[in-house]
């Protein structure tokens, strides 16, 4: 009879959970929201385009523009990036999908030194797969994606119990509400963009000018950021690189041509990653992959010089905003259109 009454109850805690997250997640901060409504993704099982990475390419590239880019309708985009997002999240959404996309022929994904080196976000990247990510067979079978993500059974259990409680998961979130002012006085703007991501994922498959609540967000040259340093980008992460390679197999397995792009960050950030070398790992990775005659696939498209003056096309650091966006559309389109159609007129 306890057992039952155990049973219920904590079927019942489940339940009310499950049924009241999306409540509270309006009051989490901007990447917790966008990780939670992204599982919403309709996978278009005609698309012939496979988009990959993480906010750089949220903020900076829209499907659209790969579409035109590709002679394709947006339909034939699938597009999948996430903020914070690693190569263990690119390999494991990788082998999610590409088994069941019949018609792909390419895949653009984005790479810089904050998917290559161990850092803030790659931190960040393991806390949101814990509360927001999908626990599919490959997260536990593929051993680069298990030793990413579950290196020990704590880390597995964890999972599950966030599963089944998604409370857990919300947990660093809902603690900050109670002692922090900054987050209790940002309360009315997560309102706001909880509602933009939203409409985002649903009509625009998550393409969003990052923070952007109808405003187009700009930084100023004046502006200072005392705590820039990108020294810790110039390390070298021998896990990422391995899921690198491994993603580059997986996509090669599968006939995919391969577009790696190096997306601007701000100015004052790209000359300081000037100075620590923070551009070498991710570097030598390209010239590893672009230098190999077996790639005749691959191609990396570095555009990490074309705004180091320019400012206000950018929200913040790391993100273009729609003024940027817009410049860098007009630069993908004239370096990329002769190159998608030259290899893409089967598609």
């Amino acid at each position: 009879m306890k057992l039952r009454y155990f049973f219920i109850t904590f079927l019942t805690i489940s339940l009310f959970m499950h049924m009241t997250e999306e409540w509270i997640i309006q009051f989490c901060e901007t990447t917790s929201v966008y990780w939670y409504f992204a599982n919403e993704r309709t996978i278009r099982t005609e698309a012939k385009v496979l988009v990959l990475g993480d906010s750089q390419i949220v903020s900076g590239i829209s499907p659209e523009t790969i579409a035109e880019i590709e002679g394709l309708s947006n339909e034939e985009v699938l597009y999948l990036p996430k903020p914070s997002q690693q190569p263990e999240g690119i390999l494991s959404d990788s082998l999610d999908v590409i088994y069941k996309l019949p018609k792909l022929k390419k895949v653009y994904v984005n790479l810089s030194p904050l998917n290559t080196s161990k850092n803030s976000v790659t931190d960040a990247n393991r806390q949101l797969f814990y509360s927001f990510g999908n626990l599919s067979k490959y997260t536990i079978t593929h051993p680069l994606l298990r030793k990413a993500y579950f290196s020990n059974l704590t880390d597995l259990s964890w999972k599950l119990i966030v599963k089944i409680f998604p409370y857990f998961g919300l947990s660093s979130n809902i603690n900050r509400l109670v002692y922090d002012p900054v987050a209790q006085n940002d309360i009315p703007r997560r309102k706001q963009e909880y509602l933009y991501i939203q409409d985002n994922i649903k009509n625009k498959q998550g393409a969003w000018v990052w923070k952007s609540i109808g405003d187009d967000p700009t930084l100023l040259e004046s502006e200072v950021f005392p705590n820039l340093n990108t020294q810790i980008l110039a390390g070298r992460r021998d896990l990422s690189i391995q899921l690198w390679l491994e993603c580059v197999r997986l996509w090669e397995k599968q006939n995919l041509e391969i577009v790696f792009l190096r997306i601007p960050f701000s100015p004052k950030m790209e000359k300081d990653i000037q100075k620590t070398k923070a551009n070498l790992v991710a570097d030598e990775f390209f010239k590893t992959i672009t230098t190999d005659p077996n790639r005749k696939k691959v191609k990396v498209l570095d555009f990490k010089s074309v705004f180091l003056e320019e400012y206000q096309n950018f929200a913040d650091l790391t993100h273009l905003n729609q003024k940027g966006r817009d410049a860098f559309s007009v630069i993908l389109k004239r370096v990329l259109f002769d190159h998608a159609h030259s290899s893409s007129k089967g598609m």
